[in-house]
């Protein structure tokens, strides 16, 4: 007699769409490979925050566990740089919480508000983690068009309140996968609705620094300066290509936060001491130059696929931020085959944009994420290819 020994939960993982593509990779293509499925930068973490860590490495004092919601020199200095960036004002005990990195905190924050039962809106196509992490709760989901402009979706997420009642709405701009990027009416407007209904927002602020065409990126706090009813996530992975570190926050009104907290403490022990002083230098000493030139490098790199998807004769919308582009498959193609035909023919990997909701069906994901020159190299490709 056989057992199932695994739960029945792992079924929201499946198809696995990355496994899909590490299982492409295990055949040399055609032409040399141009990784662009990745969701990471490609650059290392800036050398005035690895001296941080270095310096910090010997002390025993931090070989210790850190505190358990995060140390006090990141805690403050993540409420400066609300402060500065976003004219928002935070209590950095009350309102500030560090994280293992923002898929850990997506996970630990629903899991701490989220009944079984509870209906949750989440962006269509949207990061994976949203879809995943609501079904481990047990929560309903409910999806609503992320591949609009985020005005237009305000009216069909006032739709689902009136019908739901939702106990969370979660938004992501600059968007992953779409690059869509929300302004400060939409967010007033949301936090209206948010109001009006009485659904939290969960905002995911993870591509804060990376917008192009003079795009201004907003937090949601911006249009609820009392905090109620709002967290936000906060991250450290791809503006300071710290991806590898695992470290982030989530800011938050302190009810939302102390759940957060409570159950947190049960998972984890935080991060490393000398790895949240190195975030908490990226916050103070980072120089202004060096967010432009990583908008500046973005934004080359996404005019430079965009000329060879022009040239391809494929789909696409341009993004406003964010890494990443979202392309139509052919007519009639479906996102596994046409990522396997990119793979083997053009040696250009990508992601099938089922990985990001059903909206993403017809879809396939492509990174900003290797140097210009790479970058032109697959546009050429494409443009050269046109077999579709």
């Amino acid at each position: 007699m056989k057992f199932q020994l695994e739960s029945s939960k792992l079924e929201f993982f499946r198809p696995d769409a990355f496994g899909f593509i590490n299982g492409l990779k295990k055949e040399p293509p055609k032409q040399k490979m141009i990784n662009l499925s990745i969701g990471a930068p490609n650059r290392p973490t800036p050398e005035w925050i690895v001296e941080v860590m270095k310096e910090n490495l010997s002390n025993p004092a931090y070989h210790t566990y850190p505190p358990q919601h995060g140390a006090p020199e990141l805690l403050e200095a993540v409420a400066d740089w609300y402060r500065k960036r976003f004219g928002v004002t935070l209590n950095p005990e009350e309102n500030v919480l560090v994280t293992v990195g923002i898929k850990e905190a997506i996970f630990n924050a629903l899991h701490a508000l989220v009944n079984a039962g509870d209906s949750i809106l989440v962006p269509d196509p949207g990061y994976p983690t949203y879809f995943e992490a609501v079904l481990f709760t047990g929560g309903k989901l409910l999806t609503y068009d992320g591949d609009v402009d985020p005005i237009a979706t305000l009216d069909e997420i006032e739709s689902l309140a009136k019908l739901h009642k939702p106990k969370m709405a979660i938004v992501n701009y600059p968007s992953n996968p779409t690059g869509r990027v929300a302004n400060r009416e939409y967010y007033d407007r949301l936090s209206e609705l948010s109001n009006k209904y009485g659904f939290v927002v969960m905002s995911d602020l993870a591509y804060s620094e990376i917008a192009f065409d003079n795009f201004e990126v907003n937090s949601y706090f911006e249009a609820r300066q009392n905090l109620e009813l709002g967290l936000e996530y906060f991250a450290f992975s791809k503006t300071y290509n710290m991806a590898g570190w695992r470290v982030g926050a989530i800011v938050a009104e302190k009810r939302l936060l102390d759940a957060v907290k409570l159950y947190k403490s049960k998972i984890d022990s935080n991060v490393f001491y000398p790895i949240q002083l190195a975030a908490a230098a990226a916050l103070k000493t980072t120089p202004d130059s060096y967010y432009r030139d990583l908008r500046e490098m973005y934004q080359g790199r996404r005019d430079a696929i965009i000329e060879g998807l022009k040239a391809s004769g494929l789909t696409f919308t341009a993004p406003q931020g964010a890494m990443y582009v979202w392309v139509s498959t052919p007519e009639g193609t479906d996102p596994w085959s046409f990522t396997e035909k990119l793979y083997r023919e053009y040696g250009i990997l990508v992601v099938p944009g089922t990985a990001y909701g059903l909206n993403g069906s017809k879809k396939v994901r492509m990174g900003l994420v290797q140097e210009f020159e790479a970058m032109k190299d697959a546009a050429r490709r494409l443009a050269e290819g046109r077999s579709w």
